[in-house]
């Protein structure tokens, strides 16, 4: 039975949040940045050998019929016409960039996804042939495998039958390596039809041989309301494959969804502001029980903890939250706990720290503000918490200042306070959001701030 999309939104987002996810895009994800979809892609195939494209079910055998008519390099030529002359600007594909996959597979030419992470400045490899996977970096840049090659190296993309049948042996460490993504990682496909068995043969082999112990794995689908057969495979998909499955009317409600998705998963991850370097003991032992008290809050919470490394109390954080993971027993300890540290000694260092900062706080949902320096009871010109305030404000994150006397957050809460009726959430609790508070009952109710705008 298909999912519907709070079924959706909460399970998958929960996989992303706890567990290793990849991505597989099919042309229909690359269509929404103009690029043809293989239909589209293969229509002048069709015209030049007066074959009616609509009823076309295998687009490996048309490019077979086309190439053995006319020869290969005729059939790339076209190929290659029709992909390089697109754009890749997409905002399917950044929502897609955004949702922060480990992996992405795709069967398309086009080079649209790695622009997208490029707009990003998001480091990438990308893997089109067996000699390239020994170089695998696996943890330091998202890793781009194209099945079926790419159109920078067009010689050597998958595009008739015979390149299709051949597969399993030019492509057998491809081949193996996908399956093996396939048993250690959650999948969402998206712009995918599943009409060619390069999927569907590797998730029955591993259905087979792993039985109910295998992923489930989810698409997202356009609903064909004039095919007879199409409930029949969707429950095909579920019940032998493993694939929950998403409809939509309409393709432009998939970029709706991927939005609503990465907003559920930023609610989720919270972004702790604060630094100081005095060695006032008051301050210091605050530091460490606040510190404490909010790790154990935020992940008894199923909330995860983005820190940027501030002076000592950026160390306190992360120092008691690794504790708590370990003590815990939990895996995929950097799923929970995000070290940035903003950290630049170049010329253009200013620079660099206020775009990581950006770049970190727009992923998170809510910013939490504590400490932060002053110079002779005035806020110092420079300021890392300061300037992660204005940016959290820019971008509409929920803000939960905590009040500690002659700090920057004290100036931060006063600013807050006096403009409560923008942030609605702490209106009741606003007054007790000071470090004279007991650091658990405080911890406490900044959670209870974070669930109400979970609801919302």
């Amino acid at each position: 039975m298909p999912l519907n999309i709070d079924t959706f939104l909460t399970q998958f987002s929960r996989q992303i949040l706890d567990n290793r996810v990849s991505l597989f895009l099919g042309a229909g994800g690359s269509s929404d940045a103009g690029y043809p979809t293989w239909k589209n892609l293969f229509t002048p195939c069709a015209q030049t050998l007066k074959l009616d494209i609509n009823k076309c079910e295998d687009y490996y055998l048309l490019a077979q019929y086309y190439s053995n008519k006319f020869g290969k390099s005729e059939l790339k030529k076209i190929i290659d016409n029709e992909i390089n002359k697109n754009n890749y600007e997409s905002i399917l594909l950044q929502e897609i960039v955004n949702i922060g996959f480990v992996n992405i597979w795709t069967t398309n030419f086009d080079n649209a996804i790695e622009k997208n992470y490029e707009i990003q400045n998001i480091p990438y490899n990308k893997i089109f042939e067996d000699t390239q996977l020994p170089n695998l970096d696996l943890y330091k840049k998202i890793n781009i495998f194209k099945m079926n090659g790419d159109i920078k190296s067009i010689d050597k993309i998958i595009a008739t039958k015979d390149d299709y049948e051949m597969y399993k042996d030019t492509h057998k460490m491809m081949s193996t390596f996908f399956r093996r993504e396939l048993v250690s990682s959650t999948f969402l496909f998206i712009g995918y039809s599943f009409k060619d068995n390069l999927v569907l043969e590797s998730l029955y082999e591993i259905k087979k041989y792993l039985g109910d112990s295998a992923n489930i794995h989810y698409t997202i689908m356009k609903k064909e309301d004039n095919n007879p057969y199409f409930d029949y495979f969707i429950e095909d998909l579920e019940k032998r494959y493993g694939i929950q499955v998403l409809l939509v009317r309409e393709y432009e409600e998939i970029t709706d969804i991927l939005k609503k998705l990465n907003e559920k998963i930023s609610k989720k991850k919270v972004f702790i502001s604060g630094a100081f370097s005095t060695s006032n003991s008051i301050i210091e032992n605050f530091s460490h029980d606040f510190s404490k008290k909010l790790v154990e809050q935020l992940y008894k919470n199923d909330y995860r903890i983005v820190n940027g490394i501030g002076r000592r109390f950026g160390t306190h954080l992360i120092g008691y939250a690794n504790e708590y993971l370990v003590k815990n027993a939990y895996k995929n300890i950097d799923k929970y706990l995000i070290i940035t540290p903003f950290v630049n000694n170049t010329n253009d260092a200013a620079e660099f720290k206020r775009k990581s900062r950006e770049k970190i706080i727009k992923k998170c949902g809510t910013a939490i503000f504590v400490f932060g320096d002053t110079d002779k009871n005035s806020v110092n010109s420079y300021s890392g918490v300061m300037e992660e305030f204005g940016i959290a404000c820019d971008n509409n994150k929920t803000i939960i200042p905590i009040s500690c006397q002659s700090m920057i957050s004290e100036k931060i809460w006063k600013e807050v306070k006096d403009n409560i009726t923008k942030y609605p959430y702490l209106e009741k609790n606003i007054d007790k959001l000071k470090s004279t508070e007991n650091p658990e009952l405080l911890s406490k109710i900044i959670v209870d701030i974070l669930d109400s705008i979970q609801e919302k």
